[in-house]
């Protein structure tokens, strides 16, 4: 248990907050995994499903993904964007960049961490508040975010992890955090869609830039450098010219 008060998800509420947008929500109990609900089916563009619990919840990579009812923020949405298919490497990016804004809103401790996960730093409990998996599917992406809202530390997925709650945020109504985000995303979106250049934006709130890294490649190639900016397809580009388009990073502090 959590010992805080759980807002649930309230389909008729997110309607009301989202009442300007185009975005359409659907709320269940539990499901194997909001990804999956909507890569097996023949979503439209808006459309979200969010959850309070997931049986087989997914990661990048195929990890598994775990959380106690009711205490994490669980949604997957589908969107096509109007930009050429190799700029689609900027999406994860663009929905870290609306985390980010949304949650340091609360306290401004949030940062990106390149690809795919939004941190909590220099902080009373620093760590891995969220994660976001992009996968590409027919004319669009379908996006998922897991955020640790509620949870206490025993309920955390990795010890090195953090959530709302451990950092002291009190608005945990996970309802606001959905509206808040999606309409964050839009309006970066449409942004993003006008050619409207998110590097230096990207750049100014990341936890990765200006870090040595260690990158982990999904065809098992490490390459090693300082972190020196984003490129114009959302790759990271390295001091030595590499770019790196894919892969796991490791922050190096020595």
């Amino acid at each position: 248990m959590t010992g805080v008060e759980i807002s649930l998800l309230d389909v008729k509420k997110l309607a009301y907050l989202l009442v300007d947008g185009y975005w359409q929500v659907s709320v269940v109990d539990e499901i194997d995994s909001t990804q999956t609900y909507l890569t097996k089916k023949n979503p439209f563009h808006g459309e979200v499903i969010a959850t309070e619990f997931q049986s087989a919840g997914r990661g990048r990579l195929d990890r598994t993904f775990e959380a106690d009812k009711s205490v994490s923020l669980l949604f997957s949405f589908y969107i096509e964007p109007k930009r050429p298919r190799e700029d689609w490497g900027w999406i994860p990016l663009l929905a870290g960049i609306s985390l980010e804004q949304v949650l340091n809103r609360e306290q401004e401790v949030f940062a990106t961490k390149w690809p795919n996960d939004l941190l909590s730093i220099n902080s009373k409990r620093d760590g891995k508040v969220a994660g976001i998996l992009v996968e590409a599917m027919g004319e669009g992406v379908v996006i998922g975010i897991g955020i640790n809202v509620s949870m206490n530390t025993h309920e955390l997925p990795v010890p090195s992890a953090s959530s709302l709650k451990l950092l002291g945020i009190d608005q945990l109504d996970r309802n606001i955090y959905l509206a808040d985000t999606l309409k964050e995303f839009a309006n970066i979106l449409q942004r993003w869609e006008k050619f409207e250049d998110f590097s230096e934006i990207y750049a100014k709130n990341s936890s990765t830039i200006g870090k040595k890294v260690k990158v982990h490649g999904s065809d098992s190639k490490i390459q090693s450098g300082l972190a020196a900016g984003i490129g114009s397809h959302g790759e990271l580009v390295l001091t030595d010219g590499s770019h790196i388009y894919s892969g796991d990073v490791v922050h190096l502090f020595s």
